[in-house]
């Protein structure tokens, strides 16, 4: 569409949440765990926000729900590390989403982990761990913006990523 040319109705949606959360879900995106532990305890959350700021410093950014028992549990511990996961973690995606009601230790049960620089659990298998002191935290609606700065980093080879699309899980290889 040209951009200075009319809209029809059938173009554009009401923009209610419903609506909003369904076209979400057509942005295909990598599936991270976040992690931290500290002072404010040991905790984790299934995220999808997740992005690169700036490289120098380097720094990247995690949106997590202020209602996340996670989410006091960074503020409190000034980390997070966001692990992103693998195929074949569906299980450890589900448990840290809430699904299944498990408890926080029973949900760091379905893998193997280690402390990383700042203490925050990094998942042993994970394609990519990043680990960050808190930056800053904006809130925004429902979520937290927490930029964090990077302190460590640890990387797998390639193989294949899980990916979430449409409420599902999909592999991608690259």
């Amino acid at each position: 569409m040209a951009p200075n040319s009319a809209r029809t109705p059938a173009d554009s949606l009401p923009l209610e949440t419903e609506t909003f959360r369904e076209a979400m879900s057509r942005i295909a995106t990598a599936v991270h765990v976040v992690t931290t532990d500290g002072t404010g305890g040991c905790f984790g959350a299934t995220i999808s926000a997740f992005a690169s700021v700036t490289d120098e410093p380097a720094s990247v950014l995690v949106c997590v729900n202020r209602s996340s028992r996670a989410h006091d549990a960074i503020i409190a511990n000034k980390a997070f590390c966001v692990n992103t996961l693998d195929a074949g973690h569906e299980t450890i995606s589900d448990a840290f989403a809430g699904r299944g009601k498990l408890e926080m230790h029973e949900r760091f049960a379905r893998g193997n982990w280690t402390k990383l620089a700042t203490g925050c659990p990094g998942l042993d298998n994970a394609r990519l761990s990043v680990d960050c002191e808190v930056f800053s935290v904006t809130e925004v609606g429902t979520h937290s913006v927490i930029i964090g700065s990077v302190v460590d980093l640890r990387m797998r080879e390639p193989g294949k990523s899980l990916i979430y699309i449409r409420r599902g899980y999909e592999k991608v290889e690259k």
